[in-house]
């Protein structure tokens, strides 16, 4: 016979071996399972009834306080979202959305904080609202920090409606004109960075500002009514002049680099790594194409009815614009990363080598060749029987066009490219300064220091001169060098500024195109003067 204690298997009791009735909760002990044990200790007992109670009141009160968190949890995740949504509305726009989104990126933070403890809300609502929201805040963190390479399609613009005045196209001297305000890289084949103007003379407003997908390296150029730019992700945009709303998009290849397209008439001439790609202003849809060694940093230059292009392997030639046919073609066995410019006949190249060649426009042939005696960048200018070139030593030199030979030599320079007009040369250097320049003589008139690097070249109209510094766009007066307004973007300014009819058009790293203007000006897209009138229209806009 089994003389061991029995445990009953419903409650842990021990009972006595012939018992067969458990002492404790009384069920028959061989209708559970029972354990034997010998010696063993009870390690379980029934607890009172006002500490069963105890303890189911403390339950619910855990219970009540979850729920209230949990509640409060979903609350913060919605309004994080509705604060996500108003930065979306918002577009960006420097400190008004960024403030919103970062309330609602802390809101949503604390509603997942909230929400970390009810597993049950958490599957049946919260995680449709973590993903609503988390979809809606990384759709505003991309457009309000305009993240490079985003893949944003949709254009985002601010537009400020200016007060309206009586159209100065309408004032004596000033006529319409279909052809291009800024054709090309550097405003035209001399590559002397006038622009027709006028630019602003006090701080202006954001006119629009367009997402374009992607970092643009190149610079905006300005004619029939549109703004045409090229983008590191491989496209050629053309944007409305007046409102910045896109009209067509046009795929070249994912070569573009810093190549800044060139306008004749209707057609739109982009050097898109290995090929020269003739496009139709009004469509975009693609007229010719010719291949090419790699293009590189180059920009085309279009005179009489030639398209000049370089590449950076130091090849130079010369296309028919109508058919993209081959005319002549001239071999550097250096490196170019500036582009060339044509003036009297002749066409300027400037190598990596600091190699200066001049070229017969028509043949092809070389004419001269020079030293400048440090590496070149920078895109040579011409002007008054004069080829301008920059160089990194850093000299700013000034060679005769017709026979090279040298006129003078300082010691100011950098990868920025010269900017000329009116007997004087305007240049930024490496020391992050903008200095005017004797054109005849060499002699520095003024310098003023603008605090960033500079990595653009000046841009200049009848009264003022324009250049990017860091994310920064200044206007100086070209008198004295003071400073007349700034500009912050949301990145750096690499590319040249466009400035036609009160208008100045930029390309930031943010992606963005911007076009500012007075705000009491308005629109004159199309309005351009003569050289000689060009204040006609400067004092209609004051």
């Amino acid at each position: 016979m089994d003389n061991r204690e029995r445990r009953c298997g419903q409650c842990g009791s021990l009972n006595p071996p012939a018992a067969e009735f458990c002492v404790e909760c009384g069920i028959l002990l061989a209708s559970v399972a029972v354990a034997t044990t010998s010696r063993s200790r009870q390690t379980q007992f029934a607890l009172p009834d006002y500490l069963l109670a105890a303890r189911e009141r403390d339950r619910e009160e855990r219970r009540r306080r979850l729920a209230l968190e949990s509640g409060e949890g979903i609350g913060l995740l919605w309004a994080g979202a509705a604060a996500a949504l108003l930065a979306l509305w918002f577009g960006g726009a420097t400190g008004v959305a960024a403030p919103i989104f970062s309330l609602g990126l802390v809101a949503v933070i604390i509603g997942l904080w909230r929400l970390r403890r009810d597993a049950r809300n958490m599957a049946r609502v919260g995680t449709a609202t973590v993903v609503v929201s988390s979809v809606v805040l990384g759709a505003a963190l991309a457009q309000t920090l305009g993240f490079a390479g985003t893949t944003l399609v949709a254009t985002t613009r601010v537009v400020a409606a200016p007060t309206p005045t009586p159209d100065p196209s309408e004032a004596p001297g000033v006529f319409r004109a279909a052809e291009s305000l800024v054709p090309m890289f550097r405003g035209n084949a001399a590559r002397t960075g006038e622009n027709p103007g006028p630019a602003p003379l006090v701080r202006p407003i954001v006119k629009w500002k367009t997402f374009v997908g992607g970092e643009s390296y190149a610079s905006p150029i300005i004619g029939n009514d549109a703004v045409f730019v090229a983008t590191k992700a491989g496209s050629v945009v053309a944007l409305g002049l007046g409102d910045g709303a896109e009209r067509w998009r046009a795929d070249v290849g994912d070569y573009v680099a810093r190549s800044t397209p060139a306008l004749r008439a209707q057609t739109l001439f982009v050097a898109a790594g290995y090929a020269l790609i003739a496009l139709d202003t009004e469509t975009g849809i693609e007229r010719w194409t010719t291949p090419l060694r790699f293009a590189g940093s180059c920009s085309p230059i279009v005179f009489g009815d030639l398209v000049v292009v370089a590449t950076q392997e130091g090849h130079v030639s010369a296309f028919r614009s109508e058919t993209g046919e081959e005319v002549w073609h001239y071999r550097n066995d250096n490196l170019l990363f500036g582009s060339p410019s044509a003036a009297d006949g002749v066409v300027v190249i400037a190598d990596e080598a600091g190699t200066v060649t001049a070229i017969d426009a028509a043949t092809g042939r070389e004419i001269w060749e020079r030293s400048a005696g440090g590496e070149v960048f920078a895109t040579p200018a011409i002007a008054e029987g004069l080829v301008f070139v920059a160089t990194t030593e850093p000299s700013l030199i000034a060679f005769e066009l017709q026979s090279g030979v040298e006129h003078w030599r300082r010691g100011i320079g950098g990868e920025s490219s010269p900017a000329v007009d009116g007997g004087v040369v305007f240049l930024g250097s490496e020391n992050q300064s903008v200095s005017a320049i004797d054109a005849e003589t060499g002699a520095i008139r003024w310098s003023s220091p603008l605090g960033y690097a500079i990595r653009s070249s000046a841009t200049v109209t009848i009264d003022v001169v324009l250049i990017g510094s860091g994310p920064t766009l200044n206007a100086l007066n070209r008198r004295d060098g003071s400073t007349l307004w700034t500009h912050v973007t949301g990145g750096e300014i690499t590319g040249d500024l466009a400035v036609a009819a009160n208008t100045v058009v930029a390309g930031s790293h943010d992606g963005y195109i911007y076009a500012l203007a007075p705000a009491d000006v308005v629109e004159t897209a199309q309005t351009i003067l003569p050289n000689d009138q060009r204040g006609v229209l400067l004092a209609a806009s004051r």
